[in-house]
């Protein structure tokens, strides 16, 4: 298998279920710079491997030329494509990117959010759904991540009514969505690598579309859900995270 986020992709894309989710991805370099921002007006670029919102650029098309920012603050201005290109790549080196379409996500109080839904196995080591949140870009960040963006937390069901103002039925028929998804994505990802917990990012657009954005498999945040006013999901975490490192410690399964 390919690493990093276009492994990922990749692997993903082969799924006839989970590819309807999946934001037009390719590898970066100068024509699909050139490419994604005549298609889609911005763009996302990634490093292939960094995780936690690390290293990421937003690109966009503007009335002088294009513009760049990395994570939050203050954009840079391009004539052209060109250019915006070996600045990106002067920055990043040889290291390995990808880009991204960017999605229209919808918004509380003018700022993007995106869904974490988290995924672990219980101890039977099957997956188990645990919760999911609502992860708010912090002011004038183009990122959700919330420790390297400065934003913040909020239940799903909030953030669905008061962004999308989604009645309960539309609100319940999300919610299980996303969580059949899930399960489908954690039950592909086995065929990846193994993995006792996933924490997945989902987008849901302003046109109330779902996206999957990224599967982060490698020790995903807990410490997201201890930030909620409600500690349930937070304490279910750790307590199934108890369970089946003890059932993995008494030898009840092995990991693959």
């Amino acid at each position: 298998m390919l690493p990093g986020k276009w492994g990922l992709h990749t692997f993903y894309m082969k799924d006839n279920v989970i590819r309807a989710y999946l934001p037009d991805t390719r590898q970066f370099n100068q024509l699909t710079l050139k490419h994604l921002l005549g298609k889609y007006q911005s763009v996302y670029i990634k490093p292939n491997m960094s995780h936690a919102g690390k290293g990421i650029k937003k690109a966009w098309k503007s009335k002088d030329g294009y513009r760049l920012v990395k994570v939050k603050g203050k954009y840079k201005t391009f004539r052209t494509v060109q250019k915006l290109y070996k600045t990106i790549r002067k920055n990043t080196r040889s290291e390995a990117y990808i880009i991204q379409q960017s999605i229209d996500l919808a918004e509380l109080k003018s700022r993007p959010f995106d869904i974490r839904v988290m995924m672990m196995r219980n101890s039977q080591n099957r997956w188990s759904f645990m919760g999911m949140l609502a992860k708010v870009a912090g002011k004038s960040s183009v990122i959700t991540n919330v420790n390297r963006g400065g934003g913040y937390v909020i239940s799903v069901d909030q953030a669905l009514s008061d962004s999308l103002e989604l009645k309960t039925m539309e609100k319940r028929k999300i919610t299980q969505k996303l969580i059949r998804l899930s399960y489908r994505i954690c039950n592909r990802f086995i065929h990846y690598k193994y993995s006792s917990q996933i924490g997945i990012d989902f987008a849901i657009d302003k046109n109330k579309r779902l996206w999957v954005i990224e599967v982060n498999f490698d020790y995903p945040s807990h410490l997201l859900f201890s930030k909620l006013k409600d500690q349930t999901i937070y304490r279910k975490i750790k307590t199934v995270s108890r369970s089946y490192n003890n059932a993995l410690r008494a030898g009840k399964f092995k990991r693959k």
